[in-house]
């Protein structure tokens, strides 16, 4: 009879997640094993989300070398028409939502992103200045930069915020969450600027009223600006 190498506790484990052995913890009056096998899921939620980016940069990178900048940003318009487009199709226009509501949703998801934020607020806008877990990630652990490096898009045109160059990984923003936005009948979801150098942040700028989101934000993504 040939012995197994898998007690039973091992095989509980093994179809129990993280978060769920957490609970148990708790429930047995555990709560330093309970942060314990929190912190380790949170390790692996992070391991698994630079494996997706990379995962993503990488086939970009290769559309981009193999097709052009065009076909990039038509591989993203195929995603944000399939994909996010629905996930944002709640019955309620996202700019008539307060700025604050708005605001708390993106950095909501940012931190999700294992990103960190810090806000800022004036008169016509709240400021998101995020340290990115993705497309700022990349940047910081140098991923467009050695032998094997990820796409640059280097034509001027909308899907770059007309800049002479943007990280390939960034250019979801400007496709999905401001020029589609705009395009599907909504305004951006944020007026987005996207780090120049590694260690720079990403800003978003979330106005008050969408009505006074200014002309140049329209202008850099291709559009003409709404009547006011």
């Amino acid at each position: 009879m040939t012995e197994h190498e898998l007690t039973a506790g091992d095989v509980a484990r093994m179809r129990t997640p993280l978060w769920e052995q957490a609970k148990t913890a708790i429930a047995q009056g555990h709560p330093g094993d309970a942060v314990a096998l929190i912190d380790r899921a949170v390790d692996q939620w992070a391991a698994l989300k630079d494996y997706s980016i990379n995962w993503i940069t990488s086939l970009l990178t290769f559309i981009g070398e193999e097709l052009g900048e065009e076909a990039v940003e038509q591989a993203l318009r195929k995603t944000g028409d399939e994909f996010v487009r629905p996930r944002r199709d709640t019955g309620t226009d996202w700019g008539s939502l307060p700025a604050s509501a708005r605001a708390k949703i993106i950095a909501r998801a940012m931190l999700a992103n294992m990103g960190a934020v810090e806000v800022e607020e004036d008169d016509e806008k709240i400021i998101l200045s995020f340290r990115c877990g993705s497309g700022g990630k990349l940047i910081d652990d140098g991923r467009y930069e050695g032998e094997h490096p990820y796409l640059l898009l280097r034509d001027r045109a909308p899907r770059t915020f007309m800049r002479d160059e943007l990280w390939g990984y960034c250019a979801h923003c400007s496709v999905n969450n401001e020029i589609q936005a705009v395009e599907w009948g909504g305004s951006p979801a944020s007026i987005e600027h996207p780090p120049h150098a590694a260690g720079e942040p990403c800003v978003h700028h979330i106005y008050k009223d969408v009505s006074k989101i200014p002309d140049s934000a329209y202008e850099r993504i291709g559009m003409t600006p709404p009547e006011r």
